[in-house]
């Protein structure tokens, strides 16, 4: 048996080598590498790869060469080759991007915008949509504006101060119309990026209540009160512990009562 690996590693200076593996039996017509499928055994449905859009990939692909930038995209998004079929989209700035900002900076979200978006962000998101026209995406937040937060900080983690929980909902559900409004659809949303990492980029704390917290009373209201159907990803974080979160967000947060229209999953973290 033959399968294709499609492999990238920078110390073999490997870039989406194409390779040929082939399991060949041993003297006694065995196989010593093994892959069994068993159609029969279905477990949880698998959505698909994908990668991050940051600001900074995105401005790179902006002011390289058009069509080298034109081949990226092709290989990525082109359902002849990688097929990517999510893209990941931070809210506000991270630290993969060419400032740190949010997107209002007033406790009435009366200056909202995402107009740094439209400048790299958004024009590279539309150009991966014309290769693959059902791209889903995945939006995360790495950090409230400062004046939300306890340490006045984007960076240095912090915590979401309790009377601007509503008011972060509400520019969450600014930040899903807003990119409606470009043709641009958020299927999901993990409530935190890296809920425990406190790091000296854009970052926030969250416990596990906590996220139970902010899910049930806030931001399954309000996206049920205006009629957006995005889902919800809990424990955007590495892959350890999970069951342990999951448990205590979901189970001794009361958070399933909202399970019924919201999806609760465990998202893996990865980048473009």
């Amino acid at each position: 048996m033959e399968i294709e690996k499609i492999e990238t590693n920078l110390k073999r200076n490997l870039k989406l080598h194409s390779s040929v593996v082939k399991f060949i039996p041993d003297a006694k017509k065995i196989e010593n590498q093994v892959i069994r499928i068993n159609p029969q055994f279905t477990f949880q449905e698998f959505l698909g790869f994908g990668g991050a859009l940051t600001e900074s990939s995105c401005y790179l692909l902006n002011t390289i060469d058009k069509k080298l930038s034109n081949q990226i995209l092709d290989e990525y998004f082109l359902k002849d080759n990688l097929n990517y079929q999510f893209g990941r989209l931070s809210i506000g700035s991270c630290d993969f991007s060419l400032k740190s900002y949010s997107y209002s900076y007033q406790n009435d979200l009366s200056d909202f915008s995402i107009k740094q978006d439209l400048k790299c962000v958004i024009p590279i998101i539309k150009s991966a949509q014309k290769r693959n026209a059902f791209l889903k995406f995945v939006a995360s937040p790495w950090s409230p504006p400062a004046f939300m937060k306890d340490n006045h900080n984007l960076y240095h983690g912090g915590k979401l101060l309790s009377q601007y929980k509503k008011l972060w909902a509400e520019y969450l559900v600014k930040y899903v119309t807003s990119y409606q409004a470009q043709g641009i659809p958020i299927s999901y949303m993990s409530i935190q990026n890296e809920p425990n990492a406190k790091q000296i980029w854009e970052s926030c704390l969250y416990s596990a209540l906590e996220e139970a917290e902010l899910l049930k009373n806030y931001l399954y209201p309000i996206f049920q009160k205006n009629h957006l159907s995005t889902h919800f990803f809990i424990w955007d974080h590495n892959k350890d512990c999970i069951l342990e979160r999951a448990m205590q967000t979901l189970v001794n947060g009361n958070a399933l009562n909202c399970a019924s229209r919201y999806c609760f999953s465990l998202v893996y973290r990865w980048t473009f």
